[in-house]
């Protein structure tokens, strides 16, 4: 092993070690505050729509939340507001706060991670831990477990959530999207917003994902499809093929299910950066139709995104190819 292996390690042990050591103080201090946030909540439903934004992993789904977030006249939980996932509204009442209310133009992200306090955050410790998403099985067994969600007690924090902004909000719900059917009866005014990916783009993005995460392909990344048991013993090229196909046609079959409600909403990649405006002419006009909600468009969105596409790999885009077309 070589000086700069060896010291490279040692940097990411003393990153993973401090990464822990935070972790563990959040949960304290989330723990803490749980039970001064539930107190105060009101006994009020859900009063403006939800708008949850879903797409297989490096489809765009992080992308399409900055431009409805920052162009829409809607609430949503930044950075810093997500350091509160057991008290949410104090933590929206603290960005508040502290940081400045004025929409910002800049649309960047790494790998699903934005980096500035004030842009949108995932949620992922909220919804996992209301979802009982903490493992591999509970995905797979997602709608048989749904007895045993607290479904009145999600609602009540996201409607007290909601009221602290006082107009609909967006959420890129990757847990959410595993009980669509349940979400759309508890929440009642839901609109579930899927962008889709060239699958050759996206697998060589979830490829160079596992390599800068891991330094190893084989190890898994990002979320997983509930057929996850049946590619999980292959190699990392059929992995990453099944979790496309997967969850594609997971995705698919729940759009279909939704379409005589007109609850889903499918987009392209290649529409969401040709055409930023179209996108949310459509989605707000979705909202109107369904629930009869105007959501102002707040600030002017960017003419065009960057079309971003591997056209240098095209070794393992016809190995994926390949693979893809024989599941």
């Amino acid at each position: 092993m070589s000086m700069e292996h060896t010291k490279l390690n040692r940097q990411r042990s003393g990153q993973y070690r401090k990464s822990a050591d935070r972790e563990a103080f959040l949960d304290q201090f989330n723990s803490a505050l749980q039970p001064f946030e539930q107190q105060e909540y009101a006994d009020i439903p859900p009063s403006h729509p939800f708008l949850f934004v879903i797409g297989l992993p490096r489809s765009g789904t992080t992308l399409l939340s900055q431009l409805l977030v920052h162009c829409l006249d809607v609430g949503y939980i930044n950075n810093l507001a997500a350091r509160f996932w057991r008290a949410p509204v104090t933590g929206i009442r603290f960005a508040d706060s502290v940081l400045e209310t004025g929409r910002f133009q800049a649309f960047q992200s790494h790998y699903g991670a934005t980096q500035e306090l004030a842009d949108i955050h995932e949620f992922g410790y909220f919804w996992r831990e209301w979802l009982k998403k903490d493992s591999f099985k509970n995905i797979k067994n997602a709608r048989a477990i749904e007895d045993q969600i607290d479904w009145g007690g999600l609602r009540k924090a996201l409607a007290n959530m909601q009221a602290q902004f006082n107009r609909p909000m967006v959420f890129k719900n990757i847990f959410g999207s595993y009980h669509i059917p349940k979400l759309n009866n508890v929440l009642e005014q839901t609109l579930w917003i899927y962008i889709e990916r060239d699958p050759l783009d996206t697998a060589v993005s979830i490829l160079e994902a596992r390599r800068k995460y891991y330094d190893d392909p084989n190890n898994w990344w990002s979320y997983v499809p509930p057929q996850y048991e049946q590619i999980i013993d292959k190699d990392y090229w059929h992995q990453i093929a099944g979790q496309i196909h997967y969850l594609k046609k997971f995705y698919h079959q729940e759009l279909e299910d939704m379409e005589d409600s007109g609850r889903g909403l499918s987009f392209s990649y290649d529409k969401l950066c040709s055409n930023p405006a179209g996108l949310l002419e459509a989605v707000t006009d979705r909202v109107r139709k369904l629930y009869g909600v105007e959501i102002p468009i707040t600030q002017e969105p960017p003419a065009r995104f960057e079309y971003s596409s591997y056209k240098d790999s095209t070794e393992e885009k016809q190995r994926f190819k390949q693979i893809l077309e024989r599941f």
